[in-house]
């Protein structure tokens, strides 16, 4: 025997390799044994206890106890790797995953072979193995980023268009449906240049969250540009993707992503395009919805049939300060009234009263469009007293409603602006009991001492005062208990899809309890079918808003009951 043959060369020579690089390697793994078919032998024991990941030094030495802690296809694997050995100098190499003595999952490599046995049975195995968990994550992630967007964890461009084009297939070959529906972000742009980058970021990867949620199989999600999204919908006709775009820009612009400036809405166009009747491939498909969807004005779905019949394009409408100024003199600023629903008994117990403006041509756009541009321009507090003198309107000709108003923090943390509402508030006099103001829980965290001090002068006017979007941020019931909130309203992507997901009934179920240990009476946002709420009923919600019960309207049945 060679008295020169080092400890790495003896590894090499076990793991059948002789590069040095490799056996400096494996230097860094944990050599073994395995003898009487069932007990395992680690040498040194410190090195196979780093190796392993084990905080308290103790790694198993049977068999069975090593077996335990790797998963049942993983176990089987082993197990017929091992029957292979059937001579003297048969090698073998698994990777698998493996639990730690604290409960981590790690990726090891085994690789050994036979040195002695009884026939076809291994008595003695030698070899190493090595923690490859880095390696591992490496290789999954570049795996993982060949078909998924880096930033937002959606399918990327190219196997969206893979989707598109066996999609196109399909319908080619059975005369089927389908289509694909292109979704812009068309103020990414401006929300990268007054907030950064990163916040634009933040909130394609929240809208990509928000559209995931809602996506069912076989349908696919995908980003192909740097603002748009695409949903390539099997079995869907013209006017199912009408549907599918109405529903998505309800979900996306009208409820705010928090972020450290606030809560920022987001401005979405659309575009789509049948597969086999107006695109035959993938690439027809991307071309005609990337035309079609500069002819797309905001909250619009810009079929591509139609701008092939247009003769010329429409310019996008930016909301100006002109814009908003006008509205507001003109008295083009309205509210859309959207039910909440009492949970056990199916009534309705109020309204949220919901900021809406009318264009100069008719059309009717949502608080997404305009908010953000009016919180940049400084005129946010003007669209909040507009808000309450239109709900004092209504208040005092319904004398049964209670209205839900927003407040945002423009109004909130001006001094000025903050004392003007409050003595719009006590305007109201006794209608006034009949007012919840409700402030988003970005805006609340921002300054809990503020969002406190508005709520004790609003509830000592007689308004109840409610968190929004709760739970989308960081907001602790310490924190709750300190403004003295009388209700949060559960943010809505929590709860959309929420009778499919355990994950965010156990969520939802830990809020409602402790909101009761606290007497907040609780709201669950964008409900939108029976399943969902079915299981907020169970769960002990107090109250229910969202499509299901009815959609925002300037002219409501104030009697109107839950179906």
């Amino acid at each position: 025997m060679n008295k020169n043959v080092t400890k790495g060369d003896r590894l090499a020579r076990i793991a059948g390799v002789w590069s040095k690089d490799v056996a400096l390697s494996l230097m860094r793994a944990a050599p073994f044994r395995i003898t009487d078919r069932t007990i395992l032998h680690f040498e040194p024991h410190a090195q196979a206890a780093d190796v392993l990941c084990s905080s308290s030094g103790q790694i198993p030495n049977v068999l069975v106890d090593w077996n335990y802690r790797l998963k049942g296809e993983d176990v089987r694997a082993r197990q017929k790797a091992m029957r292979r050995l059937t001579w003297d100098g048969a090698e073998y190499k698994l990777t698998y995953q493996w639990r730690t003595d604290q409960g981590e999952e790690i990726w090891l490599e085994e690789q050994g072979r036979r040195k002695s046995g009884l026939g076809d049975i291994p008595t003695e195995i030698e070899g190493v193995i090595r923690n490859v968990t880095s390696r591992r994550r490496v290789e999954n992630r570049t795996a993982f980023l060949a078909t998924h967007d880096d930033l937002t964890s959606v399918s990327n461009a190219a196997a969206t268009e893979k989707s598109l084009d066996h999609l196109a297939a399909l319908t080619n070959r059975q005369r089927g449906e389908g289509a694909l529906l292109r979704l812009r972000l068309t103020n990414l742009s401006d929300i990268n240049a007054v907030y950064g980058f990163e916040t634009g970021d933040r909130l394609l990867i929240e809208f990509a969250r928000r559209l995931s949620q809602i996506v069912r199989a076989p349908d696919v999600l995908g980003r192909i540009g740097g603002a748009d999204f695409g949903l390539v919908l099997y079995g869907s006709t013209a006017e199912d993707v009408r549907a599918i775009a109405k529903r998505l820009f309800f979900l996306l612009e009208n409820s705010p992503v928090q972020t450290p400036h606030g809560g920022l809405y987001g401005e979405f166009s659309a575009s789509s395009t049948q597969m086999r009747v107006q695109a035959s491939s993938a690439s027809e498909a991307l071309s005609q919805t990337e035309f079609a969807i500069e002819d797309a004005r905001p909250s619009e779905i810009k079929a591509f049939v139609e701008t092939m019949a247009m003769d010329t394009l429409r310019t996008r409408q930016e909301t100006t300060a002109d814009d908003i100024l006008n509205a507001l003199n003109q008295r083009r600023i309205q509210l859309a009234y959207q039910p909440i629903i009492e949970t056990k008994t199916s009534r309705l117990h109020h309204y949220e009263a919901l900021l809406r403006l009318r264009r100069e041509d008719g059309e009717v756009v949502s608080a997404g469009r305009f908010i953000m541009a009016a919180e940049r321009l400084g005129l946010v507090h003007l669209l909040d007293r507009r808000a309450l003198e239109l709900a004092a309107e209504t208040l005092a000709t319904e004398p049964d409603v209670h209205l839900a108003l927003n407040v945002s923090a423009g109004t909130v943390k001006d001094v000025t602006a903050a004392s003007e509402y409050i003595a719009a508030l006590k305007a109201l006099g006794p209608a006034a009991e009949r007012v919840t103001l409700e402030l988003t829980e970005t805006v609340a965290l921002d300054d809990p001492a503020m969002a406190s001090e508005f709520s004790n002068e609003v509830r000592a006017i007689g308004c109840e005062f409610a968190i929004d979007d709760f739970g989308s941020g960081y907001t602790t019931f310490r924190n709750l208990m300190a403004i003295e909130a009388d209700m949060i309203k559960i943010d809505g992507t929590l709860i959309e899809g929420i009778a499919s997901d355990p994950n965010k009934q156990t969520f939802v179920r830990m809020m409602v309890d402790l909101a009761q240990t606290f007497s907040v009476k609780t709201v669950a946002e964008m409900v939108d079918d029976r399943a969902d709420a079915d299981i907020l009923r169970r769960l002990g919600v107090d109250y229910l808003q969202g499509f299901m019960f009815g959609v925002p309207s300037a002219a409501p049945s104030w009697q109107k009951r839950a179906s």
